[in-house]
């Protein structure tokens, strides 16, 4: 069994006070750059770039399993499926902060087709900090 691979991701602020814990937004880098152009041009609002690292499940590596729980933050991963064209199931990916994880959960939800919540499953995982991805791994012991 495999562990699941640390998915690249940016994390940033919408157009309110930074240390408002609803502005912030976790957003995988490969979606990134579309991402924020919706939110500017659709829904104008800016969007600063606060940090770019990667997030990674709970279950992760030893090395992760070495980094002081208090420099991660926790963010949890939400899948589900939403009907797409005939009926096809069309898989949706999202991150939120843990400590805004309900109300965010809830909103989102609230854009899509009832059916989703069927779906939804939630796994925590930590975003990890650049600082912390700079380190190097400790070394493995080989008899």
């Amino acid at each position: 069994m495999s562990a699941e691979p640390a998915v690249p991701m940016v994390r940033c602020h919408l157009d309110s006070v930074e240390d408002d814990p609803h502005a912030v937004r976790y957003v995988p880098a490969s979606e990134f750059e579309l991402w924020r152009f919706l939110m500017e041009t659709r829904h104008r609002r800016a969007v600063t770039v606060d940090e770019v690292s990667v997030w990674v499940p709970d279950a992760v590596s030893d090395w992760y399993r070495d980094l002081d729980v208090l420099e991660l933050a926790p963010v949890l991963r939400i899948r589900f499926e939403k009907p797409g064209p005939d009926g096809t199931p069309v898989p949706v990916e999202r991150f939120f902060p843990a400590e805004t994880y309900r109300e965010a959960r809830a909103a989102m939800l609230a854009h899509f087709d009832p059916r989703c919540r069927w779906t939804v499953t939630a796994a925590p995982g930590y975003f990890v900090p650049a600082a912390c991805m700079r380190r190097e791994p400790p070394t493995s012991l080989s008899a």
